[in-house]
């Protein structure tokens, strides 16, 4: 078994698993604290990215998606709604494999192309509509008053 506690897991070389072992060659530590990632099932990298099937229960998260970044569905799941093509999840740490969702961020891509007022005026009144209804509404009928 593993030499790092609570580990459970066969050893491989110098007493660790693969992912402790491996994580000791990269690092010179086996990091011991930080949580070996499960993975049950297919899935595999993308540039970094592990992407994973999706089960036909959550597809209404992906747009129908059969497979999509693990980042995604997390990000998905944890806002009850599908992402929108604009919509990216960022990785606070950097680390792509990471995907406890205290490290996510939703980012946003969508942005005006000019630097007019008025452009940056009605995208974010835009925005607040899309993200904070409740204050898109009331700035949406001031605009229209004036």
């Amino acid at each position: 078994m593993c030499s790092v506690p609570d580990c459970g897991r066969a050893h491989k070389a110098l007493g660790y698993c693969p992912a402790h072992y491996r994580r000791f060659l990269d690092t010179g530590d086996p990091q011991a604290d930080r949580p070996v990632r499960e993975v049950a099932g297919d899935g595999y990298l993308h540039h970094g990215y592990w992407v994973i099937p999706v089960p036909k229960a959550l597809r209404w998260f992906v747009g129908g998606a059969t497979r999509i970044g693990e980042h995604r569905l997390v990000m998905a799941r944890h806002l009850g709604r599908a992402l929108r093509r604009d919509e990216v999840v960022h990785h606070r740490n950097g680390n792509r494999t990471d995907y406890r969702i205290e490290n996510l961020e939703q980012w946003l891509t969508a942005h005006p192309k000019g630097q007019r007022v008025e452009d940056v005026v009605a995208f974010s009144i835009e925005m607040l509509a899309r993200f904070a209804p409740e204050i898109g509404a009331r700035a949406t009928r001031r605009t229209a008053a004036s």
